[in-house]
């Protein structure tokens, strides 16, 4: 039992595993608050204009089972690509990050 009360502590406390991961959740959830207030609030009330009645969120194609919410779609599809333009640009940054420790760790000849 010991034992493995030790490799928990090592694992949740040492090795940051668990650190890590609460770290990425949070930015993972800024990112998205962020994302979701630069679609609903900024981008997709720039659509508003170009609907004849309402706002995008009203847009919807009748159907027999209920409406098609093409609005909430609309605002999810631009949301997600929000969300994927920013972690590219963050995959970016971190991959220039990583070249130029590489390239200030080569030894000079």
């Amino acid at each position: 039992m010991k034992r493995l009360i030790k490799e928990f502590t090592a694992f949740f406390f040492t090795k940051g595993n668990v650190l890590a991961l609460a770290i990425a959740v949070v930015v993972g959830e800024q990112v998205s608050a962020i994302t979701k207030s630069l679609s609903k609030d900024l981008l997709m009330p720039l659509i508003n204009p170009l609907i004849p009645h309402g706002s995008y969120k009203d847009l919807a194609i009748p159907y027999f089972g209920g409406p098609i919410a093409i609005g909430q779609v609309l605002d999810t599809f631009v949301s997600a690509l929000l969300v994927a333009w920013a972690l590219f640009f963050i995959m970016q940054a971190v991959k220039r990050v990583e070249h130029l420790s590489q390239r200030d760790n080569t030894p000079a000849d």
